[in-house]
């Protein structure tokens, strides 16, 4: 079993993502590369302990809450 410590290699993985990818699919990524699995929380503590810009918003949302509360 492949231990699941965070290194120098996960760090770069965030950086590289952060701004642009979910928590999520940084998670997955760092998975992919590396094979350790660590949960979305996991990354998103590493992302602000390292002052990176929040993942991206879910912007399609904000259209579909107008478009309901039209129909309401």
């Amino acid at each position: 079993m492949i231990e699941r410590r965070w290194d120098a290699r996960c760090s770069e993985i965030v950086r590289r993502m952060a701004g642009h990818y979910h928590d999520d699919e940084i998670a997955a990524s760092i998975e992919a590369e590396t094979g350790k699995r660590f949960r979305r929380r996991t990354v998103a503590e590493y992302r602000r302990a390292g002052d990176l810009p929040p993942c991206r918003r879910n912007d399609w949302t904000a259209a579909l809450k107008v478009w309901r509360g039209r129909e309401a």
